[in-house]
């Protein structure tokens, strides 16, 4: 801090200044002046210690000496705008001395030096060491829990007091509080410059310093010019100076902004913690594979009784054993948590198992990465898919299978002969097409309505998947007419052909059998109607080269008609 030459003449003697440079020397920050040419012309003790120098060797000298040349370069920066603006400036700064290659972080005020003739020909600076004090500093931003610990060695206001309560020494910044120049507060009391309440307030502070001899932290509020209230952070300290009598060094910074910031946090965090548990959708943080918190929707889902038994379980605590994909719930969980804190960004389909009665549900699960209390956390949508799965089955079914058998229809019917043949290609084997037409089905709708005719084609589809292996498929391709694919048979003709015939003549002979149809009004005794009806069936084999479908199945059309006209209920091969 500069000291004026006229504040010096006028106002104190030089046992004063001595107790000002012991005061300075005393303190933790680094204290310090420079002319205009960023020459050192003053530093405090703690200054020469930690750039391994004397004040005769510091002074004359510029920051080049001292620090490393990213340091210097920057310190010039900074130097130059407070002597070329005239006005005063606070930075974080981080330094690296060369005498001992430490490094620290620094909070620095610094502040033109006017001379008589109103120009500046220096600065004075102050530099705190916040090493320590950084390291809370994310989470004061987060959470404003610290603020004490964080600000115990960011100070601004640097000011010196007798017992009586008279200052000796303020500098600039300390002066601004009190909307005062330096030389108007140096010498007078607090009583002269401070409302009563305040003054009762202060002075109690300063007394038990000096009477306990220990350090004390306080709050104080000051009202500015404008009518606000500003929020002063100080830490007092009993300064013992040899041959002189004890005085009080004070340390203080504004931290209003601070104290707006937490009060905005603790509004802010009630208005998301309203919205977070007013949430339909379930919402649930994530921080090293654990829950943290969750909104009630959450706990609802996943069978969870209380927020606190949410955050002993990990996600795959609320997961099957296995994903569909039928990887480990825990291995994917753990992948996907990953992937998104890498991305930022990640959404994926889960089964949730419910803790209270295991129940599964399928979820749409959204995760966000975000950083909170100085971790890397996840925020995780949860939305239950049950019943958007349920309508997509819904419509998968009427899409690809028949309403009113539940086999497969022709669009799905010719999906799996496209992949039977290019499966037949691949392995060298034959496949089949059975297509099959009712041969006495008319009659039963004539005679006793399409409630029978409905119930025979249900038992004919029964019928027909007795008749094949579980990866052979049979479907209707409407009316009375089916068609069956056997795939993967065998690698010969000879062999497909005897495979083949055998399953064409079980379906025959399990078709002709007599149908038992139990007709009548829901809840009305049951009339029973027996009916027969055979099937004609065409046959055609497809070999390995073999690619058009609609040939295929047009051949095992042709068949079936040959089979028809030969006087049905028989079996006929399309010509190869």
């Amino acid at each position: 801090m500069a000291i004026r030459d006229e504040a010096h003449n006028n106002r104190s003697s030089q046992g004063e200044l001595d107790a000002l440079r012991a005061a300075l020397d005393s303190a933790g920050a680094l204290i310090f002046s420079k002319d205009s040419h960023c020459r050192y012309t003053y530093a405090n003790q703690r200054f020469c210690e930690l750039v391994g120098a004397s004040l005769e060797e510091v002074v004359g000298h510029t920051a080049d000496e001292f620090f490393d040349a990213a340091t210097a370069t920057l310190l010039h920066e900074h130097d130059a705008k407070v002597l070329v603006t005239g006005q005063s400036m606070q930075q974080r700064e981080t330094r690296f001395f060369k005498s001992s290659g430490a490094r620290h972080r620094y909070l620095t005020v610094k502040t033109p030096i006017i001379g008589p003739q109103g120009d500046i020909v220096g600065l004075s600076g102050v530099s705190i060491d916040i090493t320590e004090s950084e390291r809370f500093e994310q989470a004061l931003k987060e959470k404003q829990q610290l603020l004490d610990a964080i600000l115990d060695n960011v100070d601004g206001y640097i000011y010196l007091k007798s017992r009586d309560h008279r200052y000796l020494y303020v500098n600039r910044a300390s002066a601004a509080l009190f909307q005062r120049a330096p030389e108007q507060i140096i010498g007078r009391q607090d009583v002269e410059l401070l409302p009563p309440e305040m003054v009762r307030l202060v002075n109690a502070s300063d007394d038990e310093v000096f009477a306990r001899g220990k350090g004390l932290t306080t709050e104080i509020q000051l009202p500015a010019a404008d009518g606000a209230v500003r929020h002063i952070w100080s830490k007092k300290i009993l300064l013992r100076r040899p041959e002189q009598a004890d005085c009080l060094l004070g340390l203080g910074s504004d931290i209003t902004e601070i104290k707006d910031a937490q009060a905005a946090t603790i509004r802010s965090e009630a208005r998301f913690r309203t919205l977070f548990d007013a949430s339909r959708d379930a919402v649930v943080v994530i921080r090293q594979g654990r829950f943290i918190d969750g909104n009630r929707a959450a706990l609802d889902i996943l069978g969870v009784n209380s927020l606190d038994a949410l955050c002993q379980l990990h996600p795959w605590d609320v997961s099957p054993a296995e994903q569909p994909c039928g990887t480990a719930s825990e291995v994917l969980a753990t992948e996907y948590m990953a992937t998104a804190l890498r991305l930022g960004h990640l959404r994926v389909e889960w089964m949730l198992r419910r803790r209270d009665n295991g129940t599964e549900t399928p979820a749409d699960i959204v995760l966000s990465a975000m950083d909170l209390d100085g971790e890397p956390t996840l925020l995780a949508s949860v939305r239950d898919l049950t019943d958007r799965k349920r309508y997509e089955a819904k419509i998968h079914q009427l899409a690809l299978y028949d309403a009113l058998t539940g086999l497969p229809n022709r669009r799905l019917f010719f999906d799996r002969l496209s992949q039977a043949v290019t499966q037949s290609r691949r392995s060298g084997r034959h496949g089949a097409v059975i297509y099959l037409d009712l041969d006495n089905f008319k009659p039963v709708n004539d005679r006793h309505g399409h409630r029978a005719g409905d119930l025979l084609l249900q038992e004919v589809a029964r019928r027909l998947g007795q008749c094949l292996r579980d990866e052979d498929t049979v479907a209707r391709l409407g009316g009375d007419e089916f068609v069956t694919l056997l795939v993967n048979v065998a690698p010969d003709y000879e062999t497909t052909r005897a495979y083949v015939c055998e399953v064409a003549e079980r379906i025959r002979d399990t078709l002709a059998q007599p149908y038992l149809l139990a007709l009548g009004d829901a809840g009305g005794p049951a009339q029973m109607v027996e009916h027969l009806c055979s099937a004609s069936l065409g046959v055609t084999l497809f070999p390995p080269e073999e690619s058009n479908m609609e040939a295929i199945l047009k051949l095992a059309d042709s068949a079936m008609y040959q089979a028809k006209d030969a006087g049905r209920n028989q079996i006929r091969f399309a010509a190869q």
